[in-house]
């Protein structure tokens, strides 16, 4: 049997899994990683990267898989970092991850010089602190001893796994999308902009296709993960775009939702959405097709903060946690409760762009219980997701959403967004491995395996196990109430919200 090795190099783990020809996933493997948050700078050892592949390689051959059945190796990966590395291809210093939003007053100096339409035209984006492009300018004005050893910067973890399996810098559109300084449309390089900030556009990884080679295994390399010497090494992809194809959404008219911490609603589409709402847009691996993504600060964060205050703390991140609320919950009945929670917890990123927007619950009574507010915190979720589907999809309608990410564990949550949303929801099984399994489909189509991502995704992705939610007449009409009450609470608690903030920042 042949097989595609594919990583996820995440957050807080690195996954691995051997992606055979007819789709079958196996050799699931994962190794954690740290992070580093010291005074809000959040930052990894990309060498953590590295360790974890080449082990997670090592426990497959322990198995019994045989290398020579690998016939090429894809990764995915965190997007937004600021790698820098040396001529050797070695970290100069600790990545600075996405999260990482140092470098706010460089992206206001490149604003001020570039001006927002510039911006807008050419990357499709907004210009803020945690791009690559203005962390680039933070090292440079704040660690000089660092930046004159840096040779390239990297922008996916990926990429640097990829500069240790095979040599060279690449990265992918998808990723160099984060990176504040792409051309959408073209996909290339604003070397020009880079000429205004006195940098070479030589720091800069070359752009490939997720399905091009991006080079062969050295044989340093081989020895230490014990893949076969000249295996292909592809490109691969950012997480977002790996994510995007393992929900299986290549073709318009299609969408997805990822529960995570936070999350996002994302949908492929032909065309930039309209400055200022929030979306932020990525190139997508069909090449005539960008992704646009609405980012949700609150999402698993919200649950666990209700676990924590209704529930028992010691089941955060937990299938125990979600029971436990969903015990809890029972018998809530949405036709006959005016409690509502706007679930701003850590501020929004969209349809509002307000850090300090603040959670709430609205309709409070005497004779409130406790899963009832339980229920409304998830349904609050439930309703952000709505406003944003609503928000990309524009006049048009979509019936079926698929769902994945830890969120999507919990049997009650997807029936609530099913009912809030008014609309068919779909959650694969193993949706922790997606992005993997994304990225694997690169490999598919540079193998010929499969003739395209949409032909990957009908063949193999709509086959494999799922469930499916559909909404509830009753809730439903229940929910469409609630929900436009909700549209009202933030413009109406705004102005308070600030008002609070200002007095805060006067008492310190």
């Amino acid at each position: 049997m042949q097989y595609i090795a594919a990583f996820d190099i995440g957050t807080t783990n690195v996954k691995g899994i051997l992606v055979s020809q007819d789709g079958d996933i196996l050799g699931e493997t994962t190794r954690p990683i740290h992070t580093y948050n010291e005074e809000n700078r959040i930052e990894q050892d990309p060498e953590e990267w590295w360790k974890a592949v080449f082990e997670i390689a090592n426990v497959w051959w322990q198995s019994g898989f045989q290398p020579e059945a690998v016939k090429a190796i894809t990764l995915s990966g965190q997007m937004e970092d600021c790698i820098p590395i040396d001529g050797e291809g070695k970290s100069v210093r600790r990545a600075i991850l996405y999260s990482d939003s140092r470098a706010d007053s460089e992206a206001q100096r490149i604003l001020a010089h570039l001006g927002e339409e510039e911006i807008w035209r050419k990357t499709g984006n907004h210009m803020d602190g945690q791009m690559t492009f203005p962390k680039i300018l933070w090292l440079r004005d704040h660690e000089q001893a660092n930046f004159s050893k840096t040779a390239c910067f990297l922008i996916s973890s990926k990429d640097y796994v990829i500069r240790q399996l095979t040599g060279r810098n690449i990265t992918d559109p998808t990723s160099a999308a984060t990176a504040g300084m792409m051309n959408l449309v073209a996909r290339e390089w604003v070397s020009n902009w880079l000429d205004s900030f006195a940098l070479e556009s030589s720091y800069l990884p070359e752009l490939l296709a997720p399905d091009e080679i991006a080079g062969y295994l050295t044989e340093a390399a081989s020895l230490l993960t014990g893949f076969k010497m000249n295996t292909p090494v592809l490109c691969g992809m950012g997480d977002a775009g790996a994510t995007t194809l393992g929900a299986g959404v290549t073709e318009l008219g299609e969408m997805y939702a990822y529960l995570g911490t936070t999350g996002w609603v994302a949908l492929p589409t032909d065309e930039i959405s309209l400055r200022g709402s929030g979306i932020f847009h990525l190139a997508h691996a069909p090449k005539d097709l960008l992704i646009a993504i609405a980012p949700l600060l609150n999402a698993g964060n919200v649950h666990n903060w209700a676990l924590s205050v209704f529930g028992d703390p010691n089941l955060l991140d937990s299938q125990e946690g979600f029971a436990y609320l969903e015990e809890i919950m029972a018998n809530s009945d949405p036709s006959i409760r005016q409690v509502i929670f706007l679930p701003y917890l850590n501020g929004e990123r969209c349809p509002i762009q307000d850090p300090e927007a603040s959670g709430s619950f609205v309709g409070l009574r005497a004779t409130t219980t406790r899963g009832e507010m339980c229920a409304a915190v998830l349904e609050g979720v439930a309703m952000a997701v709505r406003q944003v589907m609503e928000l990309l999809l524009g006049e048009n309608e979509i019936r079926r959403i698929t769902l994945i990410g830890g969120g999507s564990k919990s049997r009650a949550w997807n029936q609530i967004i099913a009912d809030v949303c008014d609309c068919n929801v779909v959650v694969p099984k193993d949706s922790e491995y997606l992005p993997a399994l994304g990225v694997a489909a690169a490999g598919f189509v540079h193998l010929g395996w499969s003739d395209s991502y949409a032909d990957f995704s009908r063949r193999l992705l709509a086959m494999r196990p799922s469930e499916q939610y559909l909404p509830k007449e009753r809730n439903a009409r229940a929910y469409g109430k609630l929900y436009q009450n909700y549209l009202q609470i933030y413009p109406a608690l705004a102005i308070l919200s600030r008002q609070v903030v200002e007095v805060e920042m006067a008492s310190r």
